[in-house]
């Protein structure tokens, strides 16, 4: 398995880290949710492939605890930022907050110990109103993924769930096309996470599953260098006009990739969704436009790919793409030998 090394580095006793000069915490831009919710999540992850590490479980005690410290209880909102020095500052951010309903979720079942999954459990319950206010596509995506998981805990989610997955299949409807089947009339960040909650959705609005394949055999097509190998859209302009932008190539998107893959090869048991995971997958390790890998030995992963070739930075969000991207193969195998 991925060492742990540069993830450990990143986290103090409060939580992670956001940025890095190369290997070096780089402490002026403070911590934010959005990464420790990863985090926690990871963790949780980690612990089901080796659950006698000891360290998945010490590093969840710090990210929970920053996770419950950022719940608002009176505004009912979590806070997203907070400085080196410990303040929290500006609003609530949509995506982060949908993101930590899922790794709450995914924390509430996993094996990291009653102390924990508990703690998340009660969090989730408190916190799940929060999905029926989002107004992104995104958030709405991650938001089903939560409920879809905390239905394994009895908590209601049909009254949240069925909105939300009617929402993603409106704005299928409004963009979608023969030559562009997407949910949006461009590709962002995270696109394949849109593909993902679709299928999580379909739960929900049946119909959801076959837009969620489709955009995903799309996706699969254009996001593909000439010589086969996994390109990811650069965020410097992403798709909005045209093709996607050559640069800079980003870990999060060759994450998303992966989850998705995964998840499509949950629902249709078709193989050529995991070779396709698998491809995006060894974009981290240097099947890439640049050859170069960008995980490192001790467990963290350069910021991205731009002109000037791959970035020198280690992360907390580069990180934590490639640490779940490996996992979620790891277990993804693991389900497969068990089949």
């Amino acid at each position: 398995m991925v060492p742990l090394e540069h993830l450990v580095r990143l986290t103090d006793g409060c939580g992670i880290w956001q940025h890095a000069r190369h290997a070096v915490p780089d402490r002026r831009h403070g911590y934010c949710l959005d990464d420790v919710a990863r985090a926690l999540w990871f963790c949780a992850r980690r612990a089901r492939l080796d659950p006698v590490d000891p360290v998945p479980g010490r590093l969840a005690t710090v990210y929970a605890g920053f996770t419950d410290h950022a719940w608002d209880g009176e505004a009912g909102a979590f806070r997203n930022f907070m400085t080196a020095d410990r303040r929290w500052i500006g609003d609530e951010d949509e995506d982060a907050s949908a993101r930590t309903l899922l790794a709450l979720a995914e924390t509430a079942t996993s094996s990291l110990g009653e102390g924990i999954s508990g703690w998340a459990a009660d969090l989730l319950r408190e916190a799940l109103p929060i999905a029926g206010r989002l107004q992104s596509p995104r958030g709405w995506a991650w938001a089903l993924g939560a409920l879809r998981r905390a239905e394994r805990l009895d908590h209601h989610t049909d009254g949240l769930a069925s909105p939300l997955a009617r929402r993603l299949q409106d704005c299928w409807a409004a963009a979608a096309s023969p030559a562009h089947p997407f949910f949006e009339p461009y590709l962002a960040y995270d696109s394949p996470r849109l593909a993902q909650g679709a299928l999580d959705g379909s739960r929900w609005v049946p119909a959801l599953g076959d837009a969620g394949l489709a955009a995903m055999r799309w996706l699969s097509d254009i996001q593909r260098g000439p010589d086969g190998r996994f390109r990811p859209p650069g965020s410097w302009g992403y798709g909005r006009e045209g093709a996607p932008a050559l640069h800079a190539q980003q870990p999060l998107d060759a994450w998303a990739h992966v989850e998705a893959s995964l998840a499509a090869a949950r629902v249709t048991g078709d193989p050529r969704w995991r070779e396709e995971a698998r491809r995006a997958h060894a974009w981290f390790l240097g099947e890439n436009d640049a050859g170069q890998p960008l995980a490192t030995p001790g467990g963290g992963c350069r910021d991205g790919i731009d002109p000037q070739g791959i970035s020198v930075n280690q992360g907390a969000e580069s990180t934590l793409a490639w640490l779940h991207a490996d996992a979620a193969m790891a277990l993804a195998a693991a389900e497969a030998e068990g089949e």
